[in-house]
């Protein structure tokens, strides 16, 4: 019913199909927030890097109905994968709207089988190890996953918070330039490296005129003890209006007395800004976080899992 082929070009008329598959799915999944693909990046270039894989499915001629033609020959879907170092590869699925019925992901599976392990890599690509989130947690994608015994190794949840009134007796120093050698001292201290790095990052984009996007930081006795970066260019969601996304939170300890401090603070100048709710990403193990957003009421919008083969 399929095949399939690692392709790093295509011809005219390949990729205007590829760019209408992918530009219909990414509208019919817009709602749900399911993985998308963009197709100027696969299309861009006639022959791809090194560190990107394009493996391209095909549903073969098959019959529609009894005394008919059959459907020709067409594009499926595609699954791309992007070098991430140390052997990773990043992969994302698309499959045509209009053929997911069919088990696309399940024939190829099937077909191809999982062996990453073989000394030539995956079908021959030199892909040993790979990562793939499920964006919105699609439910083929967890019966995939448990089919074919692959593991889930990070829950991401987004949650959103209404506005509700709470958050005006609740300020924070909104940073500048300045203030840029405090934030490098803060992210001295903090114990999570990854955390710590994205402090350093955004040490160096501080000022602009506060109108996309605004960094705070919660202070005691003058020294930062919390920060936070906050957009302020509305996403939009259909169930709670303009958020305003939390994209860096960090507090120097775990205390969740900062981290309420710091979340209240945000939906304060989001409030302020027009905006309706913040948004914000968390891991699902991050207790501390998790039960300071419980309390505080935001709600579960979306989850991201993501799957590992090696």
């Amino acid at each position: 019913m399929i095949k399939y082929e690692w392709r790093d070009g295509f011809d005219e008329s390949e990729a205007a199909e590829l760019r209408g598959l992918l530009e219909r799915a990414a509208a019919y999944d817009a709602e749900p927030e399911y993985n998308t693909i963009d197709p100027d990046d696969v299309l861009a270039r006639t022959a791809e890097p090194d560190h990107v894989r394009n493996l391209v499915i095909w549903m073969l001629p098959r019959p529609n109905t009894l005394d008919g033609p059959p459907d020709p020959e067409r594009i499926a879907g595609m699954i791309r994968f992007v070098d991430r170092g140390e052997q990773w590869w990043d992969a994302t699925v698309v499959i045509d709207p209009d053929l997911r019925s069919i088990g696309i992901m399940t024939l190829l599976l099937e077909q191809a089988g999982l062996n990453l392990a073989a000394e030539e890599g995956w079908l021959g690509s030199g892909i040993h190890r790979v990562q793939a989130w499920a964006r919105g947690n699609h439910p083929a994608s967890g019966r995939i996953g448990d089919r074919n015994l692959i593991p889930r190794t990070r829950r991401v949840w987004k949650l959103i918070r209404p506005h509700d009134g709470t958050e005006s007796e609740r300020s924070l120093d909104a940073l500048s330039v300045e203030d840029a050698p405090d934030v490098l001292v803060y992210a001295d201290r903090l114990e999570s490296g990854g955390q710590a790095a994205e402090a350093r990052a955004l040490a160096g984009t501080l000022g602009g005129d506060g109108i996309q996007r605004q960094v705070l930081a919660l202070r005691k006795d003058g020294q930062i003890c919390g920060l936070v970066d906050l957009g302020l260019v509305a996403l939009d969601s259909e169930e709670y209006g303009r958020c305003a996304p939390v994209r860096h939170l960090s507090t120097q300890t775990r205390d969740r007395a900062e981290i309420t401090a710091v979340l209240l603070g945000a939906a304060s100048v989001a409030s302020n800004a027009g905006l309706h709710a913040i948004q914000i990403h968390v891991e699902s193990t991050d207790d501390d976080l998790v039960g300071v957003c419980r309390l505080l009421g935001f709600q579960h919008d979306r989850t991201d899992v993501r799957y590992e083969l090696r």
